[in-house]
């Protein structure tokens, strides 16, 4: 027997519509990679990167966030002129990507907070037998984070792929134990360093131009929360 309802077949809300009026209404789940020292982001579009590192192994899996908040301060400078020293150019933006995990991931910790993760054996895979916290930095890492915005006009999900180019962490652990209050959450907070991409012109052609991170359809198959 057929069933139905009135759901839709297929959503009739596309990205491009969906990025006209959106709301944001949940966190990302995401992968951290690497980066590739033979691979140069100045010479592949962002579809490109996603393409390139969804192929490599991720050193970690990010499924149980609570929060991911990417935010922007600026201007750096400010050049001021005229009779009332007005504000004649700006230049200069910074951002962060401040993300807070509700449960303990060792492989995460070492990745992004500066842990180590010691194994009992050579292959490094399981047989984990010590977390340490010391004094080690972790090293620029590229997240690449899949979720849904909604589409106001017509309530429905649309996937998204939101790339952060290169990550710096903060390498920073806190470590809280309290009986009463809440439980631990696991910050893993840093810098989005300016990336050189290529991005499309108005006249069709691919240019170098210089982003924090992008927020892209989700190709179908490409999603970021699969296990590694």
């Amino acid at each position: 027997m057929s069933r139905y309802s009135r759901l839709k077949s297929s959503s009739n809300a596309t990205f491009s519509s969906m990025l006209a009026r959106f709301g944001v209404v949940t966190v990302m789940n995401a992968k951290v990679y690497n980066l590739d020292p033979d691979f140069a982001f100045s010479t592949h579009n962002a579809d490109e990167i996603v393409e390139h590192y969804l192929a490599e192994e991720a050193l970690c899996t990010l499924d149980t966030l609570k929060v991911a908040n990417a935010s922007q301060e600026g201007p750096t400078k400010t050049i001021t002129g005229g009779q009332y020293a007005n504000p004649l150019i700006k230049y200069g933006k910074t951002a962060r990507l401040e993300m807070q995990d509700a449960l303990g991931n060792a492989e995460a910790i070492e990745a992004l907070c500066g842990g180590l993760v010691e194994y009992d054996n050579s292959t490094m895979k399981d047989g984990r037998i010590a977390l340490h916290v010391g004094s080690d930095f972790a090293s620029t890492k590229l997240i690449i984070g899949e979720s849904f915005f909604i589409d106001q006009v017509t309530g429905q999900q649309v996937q998204v792929t939101i790339v952060f180019y290169q990550f710096l962490p903060d390498s920073l652990f806190n470590l809280t134990q309290d009986a009463e209050g809440d439980a631990t959450v696991f910050d893993m907070n840093g810098d989005l360093l300016t990336t050189d991409i290529l991005v499309g012109n108005e006249a069709g052609e691919e240019v170098i131009h210089g982003e924090f991170y992008t927020v892209l359809e989700r190709k179908e198959g490409s999603g970021g929360s699969s296990g590694d």
